[in-house]
């Protein structure tokens, strides 16, 4: 299993950290799986310091982007967050963790998983592609 940001959503991620978000602040990756790898096409930001996602929202962006909400992103996530992911709701799913600043983002990945009990598994990014050689 590992994560492929695309472009866009890496630009995404970019003006995000710009704004200099609090640390608690979250939101959604929007994107698709192929095999075991997530793809991720879009960061949508959702959620303040203070607030944690729950099943009710995940149905909600369900129905906006059927089955392509890859998981969550949080700036510095703080032990509600982590709690309120490491459940049934968010089982397989993404979750990035963001530190850094917009001069040295540090990205996370971790996925949701389930042995005994729930807990956030380290995911490696994908392998950068090669270019080509040009004939």
């Amino acid at each position: 299993m590992d994560v492929l940001i695309t472009a866009e959503a890496r630009r995404e991620i970019e003006a995000l950290y710009v704004f200099g978000p609090k640390p608690g602040t979250w939101g959604a990756l929007v994107g698709h799986r192929r095999g075991p790898r997530f793809i991720v096409e879009k960061a949508v930001a959702a959620g303040g310091p203070g607030t944690a996602p729950d099943a009710r929202l995940l149905a909600g962006l369900d129905g906006i982007w059927p089955g392509r909400t890859l998981g969550l992103f949080a700036f510095r996530p703080g032990a509600a967050f982590r709690k309120a992911v490491l459940g049934p709701a968010w089982y397989g799913k993404l979750v990035l963790s963001m530190t850094g600043s917009a001069k040295a983002p540090d990205l996370r990945p971790f996925a949701v998983e389930f042995e005994r009990r729930f807990l956030l598994v380290p995911v490696p990014f994908a392998p950068a592609a090669k270019e080509k050689a040009r004939e």
